[in-house]
């Protein structure tokens, strides 16, 4: 197979690809914003000082009005699927600073608040800040699916796990430059609204999905050398992408050590400033895939789906090609093929976006196809693929009869439950559990702990989604093991020696990146790429009603309870008992989800997708 034509620009030239790569950048940036969801536990502890003085019922109300807008994205999907990623993020930048700049103005005097002490303003400019995560989360994440469909699971790797990093990055830019230097919790707000401002305005001018003047061969348009081989990675953009994932590999190592070594060591001054100018400096340091990324002929000017630009072409007898063309039919996806001779699907237009879409997948071709790698292991937990997968095109009412969408719904509920359970409530069940050592120094630490663990399952599930696709294993039977996680780190939380707490924290949010980056994956593999928006958001409806169960029915009386029965005025709790209740009734949720995902996977496996 002859090689595509390489350019050799000057660093300065921006050719298609590192355009292409300024907008994974960017992504990047936006994932980290859209991690300060899961900072609640930072600022959440002055809502019971000063003029507040809130219940832990009322400051639950706060995270579960947030959590909830949090999850409300079904108007987000739909706004996706019609109007594309511009708008998309450009509504969740106006939502993400206005809420943190209202949080802002409401902290900026504790004892005399500027707006008000008010639950209800509380939660109005909060729950503002986190209606826009789904516009983030949807605007970017399906949008790098699509525009680097030939590498779906390096995205999953590198911009999913940021969604977990994330959280880990702001506390420690927290630690550093913030919280040593001043008081009250203002500033770390104005920090977030600075950072969501320049972070959104980017993600609106530069993170696009691809068009005939912007398809690239490599990223979003199969080479004929990765048709050839079945499918995969193509070599073309090998360099910056095993760039970028090793420099994300050593930045959760960094992260997670200096997190650990926070929990047991009291830093200095200068000590804390290096590790937060160091943790700005491996954010920065994804812009040199870039630079190293390369550049060729083909795609100057926006591949065109030229034949003869290829360089090679895959041949097929007549019958060959007439069974790929009904196999591609049947997939029922917005593209076909026109001519497999040329080694690429002819786009054809997508009405949800009024443009010209390219391929966003391969479709293996048989006969052509290589044959699966021999597997080396086996496992009842991973279920292996027995035939084609078939995209869902019903709509979102129609599938509502069908028992696969309410088992992924269950899973997502007691999954995503015990993640707000924790993430939500972390600072009290710190102190609840450490109450003669409390500090807010250590309990940034354990938000820290909480995200770079979620940025591990993220790295899991990204690492070793091309593996399950060379396997033929279906990438869902990562399901089982986010409640399998939670079932794990729920107990923990009430047994183990408080040096230890880290324990469970790290466990759940292990799970947490687990549920995130296998559930967007499932999605996309399952329903049709016009179809994924406003099912991947209706799943949302499990994360918004989790809360509600476990946060405001459960958590905040019953530590409320707990608090009065030990005479605290300070509205604090203290000991197991603060926690027992919420913990053990969100472990038997999360002990049935085990069985409920086995039997999902096994379902959608021997089905051929959802019918």
């Amino acid at each position: 197979m002859e090689q595509q034509q390489q350019l050799h620009p000057k660093w300065s030239e921006w050719t298609l690809e590192k355009k292409w790569f300024l907008h994974f950048f960017v992504s990047i940036l936006l994932s980290i914003n859209n991690a300060a969801c899961f900072c609640f536990g930072i600022f959440s502890p002055f809502m019971k000082t000063g003029a507040f003085g809130y219940t832990q019922f009322q400051v639950s109300v706060v995270s579960t009005v947030g959590v909830l807008l949090s999850y409300f994205s079904i108007p987000t999907g739909f706004l996706y699927d019609k109007k594309g990623p511009t708008a998309t993020l450009f509504v969740g930048t106006i939502l993400n600073v206005v809420g943190w700049m209202g949080m802002y103005v409401i902290f900026y005097d504790l004892e005399q608040p500027v707006l008000s002490n008010s639950v209800l303003v509380m939660c109005i400019f909060f729950g503002l800040s986190q209606l826009s995560a789904s516009f983030y989360e949807t605007g970017s994440v399906l949008t790098n699916l699509k525009s680097f469909s030939c590498y779906q699971g390096r995205v999953i790797l590198i911009q999913k796990t940021f969604m977990g990093l994330g959280s880990s990055i702001v506390a420690q830019i927290n630690l550093a430059f913030i919280e040593e230097y001043t008081t009250g919790i203002a500033p770390f707000l104005s920090f977030l609204f600075t950072f969501s401002l320049i972070s959104g305005v980017l993600g609106v001018l530069f993170v696009k999905l691809p068009t005939p003047q912007t398809r690239a061969v490599g990223l979003n348009v199969a080479d004929a050398d990765t048709i050839a081989r079945g499918g995969g990675e193509p070599t073309l953009f090998a360099r910056p992408f095993r760039w970028g994932t090793a420099i994300l590999f050593f930045a959760v190592a960094y992260v997670l050590v200096v997190t650990l070594v926070e929990n047991y060591v009291t830093l200095g001054t200068g000590a804390r400033a290096l590790v937060g100018v160091l943790t700005v400096l491996l954010c920065f340091s994804f812009t040199s895939m870039i630079f190293v990324t390369p550049s060729f002929v083909v795609n100057v000017g926006g591949f065109r789906g030229d034949a003869a630009a290829l360089h090679g072409a895959v041949e097929l007898d007549p019958a060959a090609k007439a069974e790929a063309v009904a196999y591609c039919e049947d997939r029922r996806q917005t593209c076909v093929v026109e001519d497999l001779g040329d080694a690429v699907r002819t786009p054809l237009p997508d009405p949800s976006y009024g443009t010209e879409i390219g391929t966003t997948s391969v479709v293996p071709v048989p006969g052509a196809t290589a044959p699966l790698a021999q597997k080396a292991w086996h496992s009842s937990l991973f279920v292996e693929k027995t035939g084609v997968l078939h995209l869902n095109i019903s709509s979102l009412v129609a599938n509502f009869s069908k028992r696969e969408i309410w088992l992924l719904w269950y899973i997502c509920f007691a999954s995503w439950g015990c993640m707000t359970l924790t993430s939500s409530n972390s600072s009290q069940v710190y102190q609840a559990l450490c109450y003669d050592t409390f500090s807010l120094t250590t309990n940034t630490v354990y938000v820290s702990i909480f995200g770079v663990a979620s940025a591990l399952g993220r790295v899991v599930v990204g690492y070793a989604f091309p593996f399950m696709e060379r396997f033929n294993y279906s990438i869902a039977s990562f399901l089982v093991f986010s409640p399998l996680f939670n079932v794990v780190g729920l107990p923990l939380f009430l047994i183990i020696p408080g040096p230890l707490l880290f324990v469970p924290f790290f466990i759940i949010g292990l799970s947490t990146g687990i549920s995130w980056g296998s559930t967007v994956l499932v999605v996309t593999s399952l329903f049709a790429p016009n179809n994924c928006g406003k099912h991947y958001s209706w799943l949302y409806t499990a994360g918004m009603l989790s809360p509600v169960v476990f946060n405001m029915a459960l958590f905040g009386p019953w530590y409320d309870h707990n608090s009065s029965l030990q005479g605290r005025v300070d509205r604090s709790c203290k000991g197991v008992a603060c926690l027992w209740l919420p913990f053990i009734l969100c472990g038997l949720v999360n002990l049935l989800a085990v069985p409920v995902a086995l039997h999902f996977t096994r379902r959608i496996s021997s089905r051929g997708g959802i019918l």
